[in-house]
């Protein structure tokens, strides 16, 4: 299988992995923390990585239940200011005439989110680098507060970036297909889920949301208020709110007003730009909203027919991986008869 040196080698490289199926992911653990920044983290360790060292390139937060990546078309188109907010204007009035489906009584939204996500790991003599996928369902009930059923799956898939599987299994590394189930009234699998008193961009309640401004000036004034460091000159500057907005947007649980209300929030940001008018993640066709922070660019996929959410995807912009793709998230969502189906 082919190196990753650009995002169409990856793409290249993804669409491969549907004929070639060969590997075995340790648990993927969702925080975010920034692609070039995973060179110097501490490691995670797992009893599969002695006597070497392995880390992530984390792309998500805990409260993501986002995840996915496939084949993207990738034809840059770069715009801004008014050309951006229009875009995404377009997106939100797509998002209110549509409003979200009713879930029947007995049935259940099914939340599906796919994830290629980095990892790292040191050797004698350098490192190892490869993606590798996992899949996150969720079956949500009619009403909100019953049980919730969760499903995570390390399908085994993995693509190398720098290394290759003789050079792993050298160094105890082994790739196998695993899977764990769950469930939590209200979705509270962590935190206090879709019921809790408090709630967030990264876990988003049904008081948070509620309470969120009603006017997109206003909720892009919360939006900046609440990123982290913000305010204190945060060195991600505007790419920070932009990886909030994600964060809820990814969750699967915002409801049709308030995406539409956040889409156009988004058009505030003085330094988004389109950067890719046809990324196709599972299938699906979107344009990627994006903001880069000098070293990792960050983005937003919204589908302009329909203003549906449909994933995010980074790419590193400094440095030696300058123009390699360091993640792949998507997010659809279906009616399902019942859990685990």
């Amino acid at each position: 299988m082919p190196d990753l040196h650009s995002t169409d080698d990856l793409d290249r490289a993804l669409s491969a992995l549907n004929d070639d199926v060969q590997t075995d992911p340790v648990r993927l653990e969702q925080t975010r923390a920034a692609f070039l920044g995973a060179i110097t983290q501490e490691p995670l360790m797992t009893t599969a990585t002695k006597p070497h060292r392995r880390r992530r390139w984390l792309i998500a937060t805990a409260a993501a239940l986002a995840l996915v990546a496939g084949g993207s078309l990738y034809s840059t188109t770069l715009a801004g200011g008014s050309a951006v907010a229009d875009s995404l204007n377009g997106a939100a009035d797509h998002v209110t005439s549509a409003s979200d489906p009713v879930i029947p009584a007995g049935k259940y939204k099914k939340l599906t989110g796919r994830a290629w996500t980095g990892v790292y790991s040191e050797i004698r003599g350098g490192g190892l680098q490869w993606m590798e996928e996992s899949v996150t369902e969720v079956w949500i009930p009619a009403d909100v507060r019953g049980t919730w059923y969760k499903r995570e799956t390390n399908t085994g898939r993995h693509q190398w970036i720098d290394g290759n599987d003789e050079l792993a299994r050298k160094n105890g590394i082994t790739f196998k297909r695993s899977s764990t189930t769950s469930t939590a009234k209200c979705g509270a699998f962590f935190g206090g889920g879709l019921c809790g008193a408090n709630g967030g961009w990264q876990d988003p309640s049904l008081d948070w949301l509620k309470g969120l401004p009603k006017d997109s000036k206003a909720l892009y004034k919360r939006l900046d208020k609440d990123a982290p460091g913000r305010l204190e000159g945060n060195s991600r500057g505007e790419t920070q709110l932009l990886v909030y907005a994600n964060d809820a947007l990814r969750s699967g649980v915002v409801p049709a007003e308030t995406r539409a209300t956040l889409y156009r929030a988004l058009g505030n940001l003085k330094n988004l730009k389109i950067v890719d008018g046809a990324v196709n993640l599972d299938g699906r066709e979107g344009v990627a909203y994006s903001s880069d922070d000098g070293s990792q660019r960050e983005e937003v996929i919204i589908d302009p027919k329909t203003g549906d959410y449909i994933g995010n995807r980074q790419v590193a912009t400094d440095g030696p991986r300058k123009g390699k793709t360091t993640g792949y998230t998507s997010l659809t969502t279906t009616i399902a008869p019942a859990p685990w189906k």
